[in-house]
């Protein structure tokens, strides 16, 4: 399956200039016949702490917009953005089809440092979504951080896990090493996404991945501008997973394991016998 990864500079606050940019990035992914389009994190906006300036509402003509971006295409778009729900504010994935959102995911674990849980309201359910005979699930930047979300979806048969980022370049070893690992944990292939510039104080080296399960990603990492297009075959993970099923030889499913047996060692402690 071809895919496409916008590793976009996102203008601070400017809606418009960031639609008339993704309008683009859409063209040129269906012109090169890709299948799924993934932009980063609040790519409408950046990734700006002011929901009140950032957010829209679903039914906003700026989403409308987006979405009519999409009709008569064969690329399903997954794109960020702050979304607006009466008093409450989200961040989250739009997943775009043929001019309609055929789903949302609103990111569970928010980034603390940038106090992102005093302005937007953290989601509490994880969505997958059956693509062409293939499990995707979306996550969102910090979600990375935890590998639980990703044995869940993995669990529930996930073949590839898309990611969306606006991952400051301070971290990008640990951006790089997360997204390997999750892949290996996962025994499927994991889609990095992530903005390049700079916006509110942080700068970001984009650094997209495409990481199949052995963890070794498909290309050489880039800090600029560009879309990113190649062919994945996602049925691996399916074949890797029947043919060696890691998570199902785990010792004892995680609701039964035991507490960790502590020891204190106290100065002249004798080595603990077992």
């Amino acid at each position: 399956m071809k895919i496409a990864l916008s590793q976009m500079d996102i203008a601070w606050l400017d809606v418009p200039a960031n639609l008339r940019k993704v309008k683009n990035t859409i063209e040129e992914a269906e012109a090169q016949d890709a299948r799924i389009l993934v932009f980063p994190e609040m790519a409408l906006t950046g990734f700006c702490m002011q929901p009140e300036a950032a957010a829209l509402e679903l039914g906003s003509p700026e989403i409308r917009a987006l979405a009519a971006m999409t009709r008569g295409k064969q690329v399903t778009v997954f794109i960020g953005a702050a979304i607006k729900d009466g008093l409450k504010y989200t961040n989250e994935c739009l997943i775009l089809r043929n001019g309609e959102i055929v789903g949302s995911y609103a990111k569970m674990n928010l980034f603390t440092v940038t106090d992102e849980h005093k302005h937007y309201e953290a989601g509490n359910q994880m969505l997958t979504i059956d693509f062409e005979g293939y499990q995707i699930t979306p996550l969102i930047c910090f979600d990375t951080r935890f590998a639980k979300p990703f044995i869940n979806g993995a669990a529930a048969g996930t073949d590839v896990f898309i990611i969306m980022a606006s991952w400051p370049d301070a971290q990008s070893m640990q951006w790089r090493t997360l997204l390997s690992a999750r892949a290996m944990d996962t025994q499927a292939f994991v889609i990095g996404v992530n903005r390049i510039g700079a916006g509110d104080g942080m700068t970001f080296a984009g650094e997209c991945m495409v990481v199949p399960p052995s963890g070794k990603p498909m290309f050489e990492y880039s800090s600029d501008e560009k879309l990113i297009v190649l062919d994945v075959d996602f049925g691996y993970s399916k074949k890797l997973k029947a043919k060696f099923p890691v998570l199902a030889e785990q010792h004892s499913p995680s609701h039964s394991l035991l507490s960790p047996r502590q020891i204190v060692l106290r100065t002249g402690n004798a080595c603990p016998r077992h």
